[in-house]
């Protein structure tokens, strides 16, 4: 049996010992700033931020208030005291948060006012422009129309036989008012004052003078009547006018005429004398 023979050890390789030297110390990194960029984005930057600061302070209402309130327009029926209430609510904060458009719809709510208008008068002054109603007839007993023939709800007793009376059930105001500068125009040589001017729901016309006559016109034909009618008191009725109670125009070739009772001409002489 043949033998093995034994194996040679080899001999083992001596490590040579390094001297480590820390990461830290190794790890230099290469930082270098441009100043002049950052300058410049700073720069950039400075507008923005005073912009926001400048929005954040805006916006609290105690900052800039609005210190003085001037109302403006031509005034006959309105004073700044009944409109004070009104305003006073919507002007506790700075011209930036003031709810324009909302203090313009409140005041135009009154009666009076057909439209306002705001300015801002920075820093802290506002301007309110009034454009009053203008009344131009009576509409019926209750209500008035303004110079666009629009219906509005008030009243001026003092100006009762100063402003003639209108009135038509279907609320066409602008069309009664057209209607009205017709009829002063085919009268215009007639010498007694329209007072009041009225439709009924068939479209009949109807005028009431100062002397307190009444003018049936009718639906149809009333430029040609008016005129015939102007025509029959000049030489019919022009000493007897204060005399006739109805004059009716629907008729083709003339008109009937309605006499005041005795006792409505006493009464009539009894109210001058008293």
């Amino acid at each position: 049996m043949a033998t093995q023979a034994p194996k040679k050890k080899r001999p083992q390789a001596t490590r040579r010992k390094t001297v480590k030297q820390p990461i830290a110390q190794r790890w230099k990194p290469n930082i270098s700033v441009n100043w002049g960029r950052v300058s410049a984005f700073l720069l950039m930057l400075a507008p923005l931020l005073l912009i926001a600061a400048g929005y954040i302070w805006i916006n609290r209402p105690e900052n800039l208030t609005i210190q003085s309130v001037e109302v403006t327009g031509d005034l006959k029926y309105l004073n700044q005291d009944e409109l004070q209430p009104i305003i006073e609510p919507f002007v506790s904060t700075n011209l930036y948060l003031l709810e324009a458009k909302n203090l313009e719809t409140e005041l135009e709510f009154n009666t009076w006012v057909y439209s306002a208008s705001m300015t801002k008068l920075w820093p802290d002054k506002l301007r309110i422009t009034i454009h009053e109603e203008r009344p131009i007839a009576f509409w019926g007993e209750d209500s008035m129309l303004n110079e666009f023939g629009e219906i509005i709800d008030a009243q001026l007793p003092e100006k009762m036989g100063q402003l003639p009376i209108l009135f038509s059930p279907e609320d066409n105001g602008r069309n009664m008012v057209e209607n009205y500068l017709k009829v002063q125009e085919w009268t215009r040589d007639f010498p007694a004052k329209i007072v009041e001017f009225r439709e009924d729901s068939r479209g009949s016309w109807q005028l009431k003078l100062a002397s307190g006559l009444i003018v049936n016109i009718g639906r149809d034909q009333q430029e040609k009547r008016l005129r015939r009618f102007v025509i029959g008191y000049k030489e019919e009725l022009v000493d007897l006018i204060n005399k006739v109670h109805t004059v009716d125009l629907r008729y083709t070739n003339g008109f009937a005429v309605k006499w005041k009772s005795d006792w409505q001409l006493k009464q009539e002489a009894s109210k001058k004398k008293g």
